[in-house]
């Protein structure tokens, strides 16, 4: 996505699911950790929110990074593979730490995944 699209999303996304909650904006930012100011430049598209935005965003509402980012089961798979995928590319240490974090969190993917490459 864009820099552009993102923002038309997040625009969309965040009063959302700020009505769904039925919130204000200010309780939002507060339970976020954000000032009023930023989240208002998120909702508004002058500025998009990081990744620990992000993440603080889903956890506040309860959902999943991919449930806020709408991404779907299958694409949240096929982005994860490609991770592990490009993950043969690195260095040893690198690929071991990036392959433990990946089967940590989505041992699913390892089930048949040599183990020698990440222990």
């Amino acid at each position: 996505m864009t820099g552009e699209t993102l923002a038309q999303f997040y625009m969309r996304k965040l009063p959302e699911l700020r009505r769904k909650r039925d919130v204000t904006r200010k309780e939002v930012a507060q339970g976020v950790g954000v000032t009023l100011g930023k989240y208002d430049k998120w909702e508004t598209g002058k500025a998009l929110p990081k990744a620990g935005d992000v993440d603080r965003l889903a956890e506040y509402y309860g959902i999943s990074i991919d449930e806020m980012l709408e991404i779907t089961p299958e694409e949240s798979a096929a982005i994860n593979r490609q991770i592990i995928a490009d993950a043969e590319q690195l260095p040893p240490e690198q690929r071991k730490n990036v392959l433990r974090v990946m089967r940590d969190g989505h041992p699913e993917l390892f089930r048949s995944y040599r183990q020698e490459t990440w222990t």
